[in-house]
């Protein structure tokens, strides 16, 4: 199952975009793109440490880095997103303008008449 999270697509897209920049050494783009494969993991449930910290020894701790990270931010949106379900609606303004909340139609204000004169 996918969850999306705005946080870890931005954060993904700055991975790439790192990666982009020609004042990057190759040692340095391979760690950004380590550390986007952590948190495109963490984005798809996957776990591949046991495969990085083989194949890919010298940038384990970006990927390693990227995939906690990701947890980390998929847990803040879950936690977010439940606290807004909860607590959201507290403080969300009413449908009619304050004056109107309780007003009964006894107490309604007269129908005020519009005539055109030509």
């Amino acid at each position: 199952m996918i969850r999306e999270s705005t946080n870890i697509s931005a954060r993904i897209a700055w991975c790439r975009l790192q990666q982009q920049l020609p004042s990057v050494s190759p040692e340095e783009r391979a760690g950004w793109r380590a550390e986007e494969a952590g948190l495109v993991d963490a984005l798809f449930g996957r776990d591949r440490t046991a495969f990085m910290r083989e194949e890919h020894r010298s940038q384990f701790p970006r990927y390693q880095c990227g995939l906690e990270d990701g947890h980390t931010l998929l847990c803040f949106q879950q936690f977010n997103s439940q606290w807004h379900d909860t607590y959201g609606r507290i403080w969300a303004r009413p449908a009619h303008g304050p004056d109107q909340v309780d007003r009964r139609p006894s107490q309604a204000p007269p129908r005020v008449r519009t005539e055109s004169r030509r």
